[in-house]
């Protein structure tokens, strides 16, 4: 399991260097097979201010800007793009750095004029659709905010950052989490662990005038927890959960998905998120497939499921592949009002045969797959109700649906 060091410091004290830190962790038991300073793969890239742009003499499609880099004067840059405007904060190479993508930049001249770097792109920077807005737009990366001229690109991006991947021995599957990992890491340090804020506050209302659940096989799903959020205000995430996201390899969609995608990652408990919309009947049902029931699932793939596989289905079809994925018809859209938080504890086996038999191994089965704690799930439902509250993106109704059997004693 990869983990990022950054996120790591959020719950523990670190104040080793990386190397000292996965020795410790190695001798203890979690072996790291690979250290890698995300750092180390850029360098001399910093914010720059458009201050000026002319047309260049010689040639209609390219600009000459002067740049503020932080430094005494204003660099000169000719770029083709034309997306850069005056006052614009853009990402600039200077003279003999080196970027992402393993590109040397050195000044030069173009068609005459002397050209001191290069304003970068998001591809250039090796960025994603979702790793920060606008990454995937033809043209120099605008940043967000408002940074300082000469600032390190690597502390905008979040690269000053070590990603450490730790083997999972199979008897721990409580470490496939950053807490889990955070843990273990406070124990090697004698250091206090420091667990994520998971209080909230709701905005009344009752969760059954929204929803009902009811759970048909208690072997293949011990326990179902539901709640409701109404009033959603979609939009990007915060950077800093980007950044998070993004060290995990995991594309930020908007808020509302990113947050079951952290808090997955963060407490190893899968989460999936309905809209309310297009869950038929208000009703929740977790049931076995019929025998040649088909479902297309949000990677826009069509499946022909047995009574083998376990569904989260509404009053009519399946909303959900347990554990595995959810269904294209009642995914979180940019419009959604009212959203079913979901956590839920399924059997590992079930969930593995499923995953195996359609080909769809995927973050959620995986540690489905290696087991979750059954009381795990109110802990996970709880931290993403407090990013709601943190990231004001909805109103929280009052009540919980937690459909189960007999629960096993909590000892811890």
């Amino acid at each position: 399991m990869k983990v990022s060091l950054n996120w790591l410091k959020r719950y523990v004290d670190i104040d080793v260097a990386p190397e000292v830190l996965c020795d410790k962790m190695t001798m203890s038991g979690f072996e790291v097979e690979e250290m890698t300073d995300l750092s180390a793969t850029m360098s001399n890239v910093v914010v720059g201010r458009v201050m000026k742009m002319e047309h260049h003499p010689d040639a209609d499609k390219l600009w000459v800007c002067q740049i503020d880099v932080g430094g005494e004067e204003e660099i000169q840059i000719i770029t083709g793009a034309q997306n850069v405007f005056e006052g614009a904060l853009v990402p600039c190479a200077l003279h003999d750095s080196h970027l992402p993508n393993g590109v040397h930049i050195k000044r030069g001249k173009l068609r005459g004029l002397p050209s001191n770097g290069m304003m970068c792109s998001g591809e250039e920077l090796c960025l994603k659709e979702g790793d920060y807005p606008g990454a995937e737009v033809h043209g120099i990366l605008i940043l967000e905010g408002d940074w300082k001229p000469g600032t390190d690109m690597r502390d905008v991006l979040g690269m000053n950052d070590v990603l450490i991947d730790f083997s999972i021995l199979s008897n721990r599957p409580d470490c496939n989490s950053v807490i889990g990992i955070a843990r273990e890491v406070a124990v090697v340090l004698g250091k206090e662990f420091h667990g994520p804020d998971t209080s909230y506050k709701t905005s009344g209302g009752n969760v059954n005038d929204y929803i009902s659940i009811r759970v048909d096989d208690f072997d293949l799903c011990p326990r179902y927890v539901g709640r409701v959020v109404k009033n959603l205000r979609i939009g990007p995430s915060p950077e800093w959960m980007r950044e998070c996201l993004r060290s995990a390899g995991v594309r930020s969609i908007n808020n509302i998905v990113d947050i079951t995608n952290f808090v997955m990652l963060e407490t190893g408990q899968p989460m999936h998120a309905y809209d309310l919309r297009y869950v038929r009947g208000n009703q929740i049902i977790v049931r076995r497939a019929h025998e040649n029931e088909p479902m297309k699932t949000l990677d826009d793939k069509e499946h022909i499921l047995n009574p083998e596989m376990l569904v989260i289905a509404d009053a009519e079809n399946p909303s959900c592949l347990a554990g595995v994925m959810g269904s294209l018809h009642s995914e979180i859209e940019p419009d959604t009002t009212e959203l079913l938080f979901e956590t839920a504890k399924f059997r590992r086996d079930n969930i593995r045969r499923t995953a195996r038999a359609l080909g769809m191994r995927t973050e959620s089965s995986a540690r489905f797959e290696k087991g979750t704690d059954v009381m795990g799930c109110t802990y996970a439902m709880d931290r993403a109700l407090q990013l709601i509250n943190e990231l004001d993106c909805g109103d929280i109704i009052d009540g919980v649906i937690d459909v189960h059997e007999q629960l096993p004693e909590q000892r811890v």
